[in-house]
């Protein structure tokens, strides 16, 4: 690759030279508002003096182009790729395929950059483990191991923070940090995967950050993680959670994603659903719905709406009902969470309030689940996660039950 194709950008305040695919690539240090599908966030060892490249941010197409720039051959893209995943490769020199003068030159151009554990809680109550993973940069994010009876559950973190401000969230009362990068997403599993004793059989986006605000990164990470060089993870086996963004929903349905697709609804009103979700006021329910009904009749694939239930909130048989109505017209099934408290104005309903909403809501004649969420004592259930500084102090063990 010649030196006069790259462009110096600055991203996370940090300089970094990267190919030049498109010259409309635009100066911006969010990755997700880069040009979607090229490889332009990557630093290129061609020109003395510049920073390594991170590989584990390339997909598998990514990795061997870069190779290819490199004079190799593209079997030892493949090679690598599956080491960094697969076989967990944490250095170079672990690759005992890949020969000695490829992996000198790799220690000098590139690097295996990945998240550190920093932190483990345990709940007692559960299996269920939370990590707290220190990025390159220093900022953190949490993801959840879930095991069950009949499955392992991941929940990922697609950025540090969140930008939608849900009212009911912990993560949107941290503020939007930043966007992960697809390789800083896929290292959370491979770090969860470490500490199973069992195989990880489901993914689903649901941690810290709105999925669709980052929907370059998301989507190439779901790649990764199903390709059968890194995990093979089946496509029907991850979900990307929304909180309605609609025209990533529609782009999600005109691109045939074969991933799962779940919507945070959480109201049968507008005016409830703007205090809850302000997102509400840039895409209404009527909005969401049209977009929900384009993705199934595009794609054949049922959706999941995600309703978490609040006590004097949402939680009438009025709520059911309007929620009948407003789901029947989708192919779809609806799945209530009670909610998990975070120390704020809301409340998880009682018992039997909970029980009066599902049998009216079971008129509905679609599927219908209870998420009995797992973690809460840890702060690892839905709508909980939120990095603590104060785990990163001097002193703090860092395994906790």
């Amino acid at each position: 690759m010649a030196t006069s194709s790259l462009r110096l950008l600055t991203v996370f305040g940090e300089k970094r030279y990267t190919p030049m695919f498109d010259k409309n690539t635009p100066d911006l240090a969010d990755p997700a508002l880069l040009v979607p599908g090229h490889l332009n966030l990557y630093s290129c060892p061609m020109e003395s003096g510049t920073e390594r490249t991170p590989l584990r941010d390339f997909s598998l197409e990514e990795l061997v182009a870069y190779f290819t720039s490199l004079g190799e051959k593209p079997f030892r893209a493949r090679q690598v790729f599956q080491w960094m995943w697969q076989k967990g490769a944490t250095e170079f020199s672990q690759m005992t395929n890949i020969s000695r003068s490829l992996i000198q030159r790799l220690e000098t151009i590139a690097t295996l950059d990945r998240t550190e554990v920093v932190f483990i809680s345990q709940s007692p109550a559960s299996e269920t483990r939370k990590l707290l993973l220190r990025l390159q940069d220093g900022k953190t994010v949490e993801t959840v191991l879930i095991p069950e009876e009949s499955r392992v559950t991941v929940c990922l973190s697609s950025q540090v923070g969140c930008g939608l401000d849900c009212d009911f969230c912990a993560t949107g009362k941290m503020g939007l940090l930043r966007n992960l990068t697809a390789g800083e997403i896929t290292d959370q599993l491979r770090q969860v995967m470490a500490i199973s004793s069992r195989p990880v059989t489901n993914i689903v986006f649901m941690g810290m950050g709105e999925p669709f605000h980052n929907y370059s990164a998301v989507l190439k990470a779901a790649d990764m993680m199903h390709d059968e060089l890194a995990y093979g993870t089946g496509a029907r086996r991850i979900t990307i959670s929304t909180s309605g963004l609609v025209p990533q929903i529609k782009q999600f349905a005109e691109e045939n994603r074969r991933y799962k697709l779940a919507v945070s609804l959480n109201a049968t009103v507008d005016e409830q659903r703007n205090v809850l979700m302000p997102i509400n006021k840039k895409w209404n329910i009527s909005a969401l719905m049209d977009a929900c009904k384009y993705y199934t009749e595009k794609t054949h694939n049922m959706l999941t709406f995600e309703y978490v239930l609040m006590a004097g909130i949402n939680d009438t048989l009025q709520d059911a009902r309007r929620l009948i109505q407003i789901a029947r017209p989708v192919f779809c099934k609806v799945n209530v969470i009670p909610y998990n408290d975070i120390n704020g104005t809301y409340r998880r309903p009682a018992d039997e309030k909970i029980e009066a909403f599902l049998q009216e809501l079971s008129k509905g004649n679609f599927p219908l689940t209870v998420r009995w969420s797992r973690g809460g004592d840890i702060d690892a259930a839905c709508g909980q996660l939120a990095t603590q500084t104060k785990k990163m102090q001097p002193g703090f063990n860092p395994i906790e039950t």
